[in-house]
């Protein structure tokens, strides 16, 4: 059975970027469409990560202390984007649920398909881009001891020493999918259920862009804002209150 847990990863090391209004503006849209559900966020700095530098709408949030894995099966784990492509596969398949990164924007609560997942026993996630050549491992759903993603974990160790960014998190279960592997225990959904928005421009954050981007994500259940990506434009806006860009709207619609 998949518990209603949303679970998210804030793992501080060297290289993390400090806690931001986006990582502020998802948990408030987390609580705010799924407000039976429990919000776990893991982190090695507990003391950082009060509820209320969360938001003050999370104040029921757990708050959970861990210890950040290093290596995987001997293999060292190098930036904390990898650590948290270990860390999301080995809680969903421990504990099962919902797994979102800290800069996924929900739309619309999606547990119609936390229920499918439930009564098919499949991980569902969705494509990265059209192309169907990555997937998105932003916001995935799963029962414990799910069998695609206790595969994706035992082969993600070679995968950790590829050249190609992101080669484990979102290009193998590409592959695993492109074998057919446990193809009943898997469900892969359009790039617009969480990626309707590319890397081609600055969808989220440019006024010109506004209609066009609104256009974009229409039907989206969910927006992967691919922070690390945006992280110069992220850094400065503080101005995301008097600005009509897409973003700015659904910043003022998580606070209301």
């Amino acid at each position: 059975m998949i518990p209603k847990t949303i679970h998210c990863i804030y793992p501080v090391t060297e290289r993390t970027r400090p806690w931001s209004i986006v990582n502020h503006t998802a948990l408030l849209l987390a609580r705010k469409h799924h407000p039976d559900f429990e919000v776990i966020i893991s982190t090695n700095e507990a003391a950082s990560m009060s509820p209320m530098r969360v938001s003050a709408a999370l104040s029921d949030a757990t708050i959970k202390q861990i210890t950040l894995p290093t290596h995987l099966d001997g293999v060292a784990i190098g930036w904390p984007q990898y650590v948290s492509d270990v860390m999301r596969l080995q809680i969903l398949i421990e504990h099962g649920g919902i797994y979102m990164d800290t800069d996924i924007l929900f739309r619309a609560p999606i547990d119609a398909h936390v229920a499918a997942a439930d009564a098919t026993s499949v991980a569902i996630m969705s494509w990265e881009t059209p192309e169907q050549t990555s997937a998105c491992n932003a916001l995935m759903i799963a029962p414990p001891s799910n069998r695609f993603l206790a595969e994706w974990l035992r082969r993600l160790p070679e995968s950790l020493t590829s050249s190609t960014w992101a080669q484990g998190g979102v290009v193998l279960p590409a592959l695993l999918f492109a074998e057919g592997f446990a193809s009943d225990s898997r469900q892969f959904l359009d790039h617009t259920f969480a990626c309707p928005l590319d890397l081609s421009r600055p969808w989220l954050f440019d006024p010109a862009l506004r209609d066009e981007a609104k256009a974009r994500i229409a039907g989206s259940q969910a927006i992967h804002v691919f922070e690390s990506f945006w992280r110069d434009t992220v850094s400065r806006v503080d101005w995301v209150e008097k600005t009509d860009c897409l973003f700015s709207d659904i910043f003022n619609s998580a606070v209301i």
